[in-house]
């Protein structure tokens, strides 16, 4: 247990014990007045979550602790599976031991906001109309964690198919369907047991996160203001007739110079480090700091796959050089990665005079909430 992740919530901490980090938010899942123009219907309350059978099944059963998947049962009142009919033919997964929480929702809002205005996607209706008064309904919630139970509500054995949905009554559920955005958005649920009480029985943090592509400080539409500030500042390279921004080799030269070396890697070659913002260009070319957007302080000689946990917002470091990991990559990935999330290792990345830029990074493009880990 001891290289297991830990998180804190309200003051405790709790023990990451398993995760599932790639539940899509499917079209046909998300709220009517979200659905993509391409498609019809109302959606369905139901989350799909994968087969019950086989190898993904076993790994399902045992995420959720939970083997009957298929179980028949029917409410025959409100004509549908519901969580009364689930909890008499014991196809209850979990009761009041999942949760969302409100900091979630409110970062989640936050990096869907430019989508939200400037959609790049083609939706039936315009979603802008419904932005102020979902961010007032989350504002207005009284508690952080929003406790909720789940039950089965999957293809019965009987019709052969096999899939796995999990689905909930409880109001917190009907909430995130209406704040999600189809396609661009993710369910990340983290398994957690209390770190002082191992035997306890687990709970389910579910998170919802925004693909990176589509995060406000990147989104397409911001992109576009960037290149009309930056058009003046592109300088052409004739004789290997390529374009790059001006000041961009000097930049990198400058990050390079004063960090000779990944700290991950160790990899000192100059054609495989990159520089790596840490407070992002496109944000410091649309607020005209300019400056900073060129500041060799702003920058990180990053390995290629460093570079991009980094930017993605999957790690992150302190004042002092500590490495903190997220909660967005399995167990399975960090062992890969020859990364020990708990160590908190103290890095060489010269952190001295990038305490500004770091904060941005903490606060903005990580993808956790920094307090729940420090």
């Amino acid at each position: 247990m001891k290289n297991l992740q830990k998180i804190k919530i309200d003051g405790k901490e709790y023990l990451i014990i398993d995760s599932i980090q790639d539940f899509r938010a499917e079209d046909s899942f998300i709220h009517r007045k979200n659905k993509l123009a391409q498609f019809k219907g109302n959606g369905e309350s139901k989350k799909h979550v994968g087969t019950y059978k086989g190898e993904k099944g076993d790994r399902m059963s045992n995420f959720f602790n939970y083997s009957t998947w298929g179980l028949e049962h029917y409410d025959a009142n409100k004509k549908r599976k519901t969580f009364g009919s689930a909890k008499e033919s014991g196809a209850l997964i979990s009761e009041n031991k999942c949760f969302f929480s409100k900091s979630n929702f409110l970062k989640y809002l936050n990096d869907a906001k430019t989508e939200y205005y400037a959609q790049e996607q083609l939706y039936h209706n315009n979603i802008s109309e419904y932005y102020n008064d979902r961010l007032k309904e989350v504002n207005d919630l009284e508690n952080d964690k929003l406790f909720f139970s789940i039950y089965d509500a999957s293809d019965n054995l009987s019709q052969k198919q096999n899939r796995g949905y999990i689905r909930s009554d409880d109001s917190v559920w009907k909430l995130w369907r209406e704040l999600i955005l189809p396609s661009i958005s993710y369910l990340s649920i983290l398994k957690l047991v209390p770190a002082d009480d191992l035997k306890a029985e687990p709970l389910f943090y579910f998170r919802i996160l925004l693909d990176y592509q589509f995060r406000s400080f990147v989104h397409p539409k911001s992109l576009e203001t960037e290149q009309e500030v930056t058009q003046e500042e592109v300088q052409i390279d004739l004789i290997n007739k390529r374009t790059y921004r001006k000041g961009a080799e000097k930049y990198r030269r400058e990050v390079i110079n004063y960090m000779p070396q990944c700290p991950f890697t160790k990899i000192t070659d100059e054609r495989l480090l990159i520089a790596s913002h840490i407070k992002p260009y496109s944000i410091c070319m649309k607020n005209n700091e300019k400056g900073q957007a060129l500041d060799y302080l702003n920058g990180l000689a990053l390995s290629p796959t460093y570079d991009k946990l980094f930017d993605q917002g999957y790690i992150t470091f302190t004042d002092n050089g500590e490495l903190i990991c997220g909660t967005q990559l399995s167990s399975y990935t960090w062992e890969k990665l020859s990364i020990n999330p708990n160590a908190k290792n103290k890095m060489r990345i010269f952190p001295e005079e990038r305490e500004m830029y770091l904060d941005y990074h903490r606060n903005n493009v990580f993808q956790d909430d920094i307090n729940d880990l420090m």
